[in-house]
């Protein structure tokens, strides 16, 4: 009976020589997966920042132009300070919105009337990459935001 047990010991020591052979390298891999997935996550919410902030800024310079161009005394120059507002929004904000135009169609500058500014401008995604390209992400984003602001009914006319 000496000959079962020496096979037997034989192929447990064997077991867990494979077992050991076998796990040897499986940390890279996981650490590699796991680090592929993280990157990928951070990505993901660097891309949502952007498109979001992307988005408030634009609505943020809306309403200041119309406000500003809410105060002056007549299109001419209610148009001029709402464009230098929204442009000093932007530059408050760290200017990520580029290309920006600003129109006041629709607006009636007379007393008890309303401004309307649209201001569309441009974020660029491109930092975002490949992953970006996958989640339908383009790589410069287009945003559009309107605001209207009412003028004083009461105000004089200068």
């Amino acid at each position: 009976m000496p000959l079962p047990s020496r096979l037997l010991s034989r192929v447990r020591r064997l077991r867990r020589a494979s077992t050991a052979r076998d796990e040897r390298g499986s940390a890279g891999v996981e650490t590699l997966i796991m680090a592929t997935a993280a990157l990928s996550i951070v990505l993901v919410v660097v891309a949502a920042g952007r498109y979001v902030d992307g988005s408030a800024q634009a609505n943020d310079a809306a309403y200041a132009a119309a406000r500003a161009a809410s105060l002056e005394s007549g299109m001419g120059p209610g148009t001029i300070a709402g464009r230098q507002a929204a442009e000093k929004s932007l530059a408050e904000r760290g200017k990520s919105c580029q290309n920006l135009t600003v129109s006041f169609a629709g607006s009636d500058f007379t007393s008890g009337g309303q401004v309307v500014a649209e201001v569309t401008c441009t974020v660029s995604l491109i930092d975002t990459g490949s992953l970006g390209k996958q989640l339908g992400l383009r790589p410069n984003t287009q945003f559009t935001e309107r605001a209207v602001v009412p003028i004083e009914t009461y105000r004089s006319e200068s």
